[in-house]
């Protein structure tokens, strides 16, 4: 087959159901990629060849740091369609700014692994997608409320600081610093206040968390406040919030050797599989 006749495009409505049956050749995957693919279909690249979808990128914004990923059909891998779709994707990213990009797959896909190292990707951290069904927790009215806008800079700075301090004690991320505040994050914040909670104590903001669907994509203790119950009592809070906006299951990534690990066993979270993250400087 002559790679040199690949034809990229930014991803149409009208590749949707050729899409789907691309990504149909492995669920576990397209599970991950159709998620995201519904919320920024802005982010996905499709490769052609003639008339025939090979491959679909997710790529996303140049940035210091990004991430790519990509899935080329069974019948058309080893014959270099997915480095070439790498190649043209971290050409764009690079034009674009971007210093690093990372890239996941799940846990035990060795052939990705390979495919991975071959490109000049290295290990960088593992993280496991773990998913609660059970009911609603019994819990007496806690101090909780929706963040506003003039909560942000108290809310940044301990999210910052209580990722940094869990990046640090993972060992998996020697370049991590404390994010900075900034307007863009902050009208990011403002635009989807309804999603973002913070818990207070005597008027002080001392843990913040945000919700994407049915997922609880973060949450962070003020480094101070840790070790007191404040974040299993918030999880449980957040939780029966999911449920209350109509979801059946609560989803959530833990990076493996977070400490949280094992607040989210003990409330019935289980752990539905692991993915490997792996990162290059461009």
């Amino acid at each position: 087959m002559n790679i040199s006749g690949i034809r990229y495009e930014h991803f149409s409505e009208k590749d949707y159901n050729a899409v789907s049956e691309l990504l149909g050749y492995d669920v576990d995957t397209s599970e991950n990629i159709l998620r995201v693919l519904a919320e920024e279909p802005e982010l996905f690249v499709t490769a052609f060849i003639e008339d025939k979808l090979v491959a679909l990128a997710q790529v996303n914004e140049p940035a210091s740091q990004t991430y790519l990923t990509i899935f080329v059909a069974p019948q058309f891998r080893r014959q270099g369609i997915g480095s070439a779709m790498v190649k043209y994707a971290e050409n764009e990213l690079r034009a674009g700014g971007a210093q690093k990009v990372r890239s996941s797959f799940r846990a035990g896909h060795q052939s990705s692994l390979a495919f991975a190292h071959k490109l000049g990707y290295n290990k960088y951290f593992s993280s496991a997608y773990m998913q609660r069904t059970d009911n609603t927790f019994p819990l007496e009215k806690l101090p909780v409320r929706l963040y506003k806008d003039e909560d942000y800079l108290a809310s940044q700075s301990l999210y910052a600081v209580a990722f940094h301090e869990m990046r640090v004690g993972v060992g998996c991320f020697p370049d991590s610093a404390i994010a900075q505040p900034s307007e863009k994050e902050r009208r990011a914040w403002k635009k989807d206040a309804e999603n973002r909670f913070v818990y207070e104590i005597n008027g002080e903001i001392v843990a913040y968390s945000h919700l994407c669907g049915n997922e609880l994509s973060s949450i962070s203790v003020r480094i101070d406040f840790q070790g007191l119950g404040i974040g299993r009592k918030f999880v449980m809070y957040l939780c029966n919030e999911i449920h209350r906006r109509g979801s059946a299951t609560v989803d959530l990534w833990c990076v493996v050797g977070n400490y949280a690990r094992s607040l989210y066993d003990s409330l019935g979270f289980k752990e539905k599989y692991i993915m490997e993250f792996m990162r290059k400087t461009l």
